[in-house]
């Protein structure tokens, strides 16, 4: 996971296992694709990718808007998604977006 705010160090075992779980649930590299949507719209550093394939395209796109506004991630969105991956895959990549985002956003204020 990489991040240590000093403020959360009682929990940070704890949230460094849970994204490992998590990481390991995400089919692919989409973890990858996940962190670099992400810590790009938060303006932080992130791991180069590159070559992305449709299926991570659109997880890329998903994870953009799910920092934005997470309601505004749109119906047409997730029925793409459905198209590439199952509900089990799904649920691990958006929970994947969840502690990334608020991770980062920790990292941003420690």
């Amino acid at each position: 996971m990489g991040v240590d705010p000093s403020a959360n160090t009682h929990l940070y075992p704890y949230l460094t296992s849970l994204g490992d779980k998590v990481v390991a649930a995400c089919p692919g590299r989409t973890s990858d694709v996940i962190a670099h949507a992400i810590r790009g719209a938060l303006g932080l550093s992130r791991p180069e990718i590159s070559d992305l394939t449709a299926a991570e395209s659109v997880v890329h796109m998903i994870a953009e808007q799910f920092v934005i506004d997470v309601h505004g991630v749109s119906d047409e969105q997730f029925s793409t998604l459905k198209n590439h991956y199952d509900e089990p895959q799904i649920v691990a990549m958006l929970f994947r977006m969840a502690l990334t985002d608020g991770l980062g956003k920790l990292e941003k204020v420690a």
